[in-house]
């Protein structure tokens, strides 16, 4: 059996590689698809054959594909071009006669109100359409995602955000990462589609454990949206880039991210980590 992750040396591919190494799948068994083979020096010391797959062009995908039982397809980061270049590893999968094809979308996308919703809920259109056989893993926000909010209340004491009361039911990404590992080499899972999340916090929860973490007081403070794009532009992001934030900010306060499920415990076995677990280590790795 042949595995395969695309974004092998990303956050997340990298560690569904190491997930697959700690549940003893040979190294020989395992392609690392890239998108730059300069960064793969590390993935060859693993003694993992690494190929190059750029999703935007066709060919390198066709090559990369070759032999491939099993494919882990990592949403692409682009936004505006991902749903083209998902369709491209899709149609390549196909063409190389992958035998499951497991992809890493977003929460309740066929329904979401998120803007990344689109790209992916076109994605599981096709591949439920494609003939490739497949499980879709429908990711709540990675807890990491606050990382920054965090390096500013250390000095601010402030987490600033236009969700209202909105909710978030995040998990680690490693333990996303160790859920698509666990799908990947198991059995059974072909033809589903799992809702995968955590506990379900406010931003007071998170407010309250940044204050446990960085072991100072903590607040939560509510802007609108006008409010919320000026300080975003105040602090180096562009018009465009602040408005996409508050966008996805008012998407959580439209419940987008509320819902917590039990596939990913399920599926890891036992709980995930815990927003403060999650948070410490977010910190651990910045």
């Amino acid at each position: 059996m042949i595995y395969a992750v695309t974004g092998s040396t990303g956050a997340f591919g990298s560690l569904v590689i190491q997930r697959l190494l700690d549940f003893k799948v040979p190294a020989s068994s395992i392609v690392a698809l890239v998108h730059n083979q300069s960064k793969t020096a590390h993935l060859v010391n693993l003694g993992l054959e690494t190929r190059l797959a750029d999703y935007d062009q066709p060919s390198t995908l066709d090559r990369a594909l070759q032999g491939v039982d099993r494919l882990l397809l990592v949403s692409g980061s682009e936004v505006g071009k991902r749903l083209r270049q998902h369709t491209n590893v899709i149609s390549a999968a196909k063409k190389a006669g992958v035998k499951l094809l497991v992809y890493t979308s977003l929460s309740h996308a066929d329904t979401s109100v998120s803007p990344l919703a689109p790209e992916h809920k076109g994605t599981e259109e096709f591949l439920k359409t494609s003939g490739v056989p497949f499980v879709i893993l429908r990711n709540n926000w990675y807890t990491e995602n606050y990382s920054t909010d965090l390096k500013q209340a250390r000095t601010t004491g402030i987490i600033e955000a236009a969700v209202g009361t909105g909710k978030v039911a995040s998990a680690s990404r490693s333990d996303y990462a160790e859920a698509a590992a666990r799908v990947l080499i198991g059995e059974g899972h072909a033809g589903r589609t799992y809702e995968l999340a955590g506990e379900t916090w406010d931003y007071n929860a998170l407010a309250k454990a940044a204050s446990e973490v960085l072991g100072r007081p903590v607040v939560y403070k509510t802007v609108n949206a006008a409010q919320r794009t000026q300080s975003l532009m105040a602090a180096g992001l562009s018009q465009d880039a602040a408005g996409f934030v508050v966008a996805l900010e008012q998407s959580i306060e439209a419940g987008s991210l509320a819902q917590a499920g039990e596939d990913l415990e399920k599926l890891l076995g036992r709980k995930p980590k815990s927003l403060t677990d999650g948070l410490k280590a977010s910190l651990e790795l910045t």
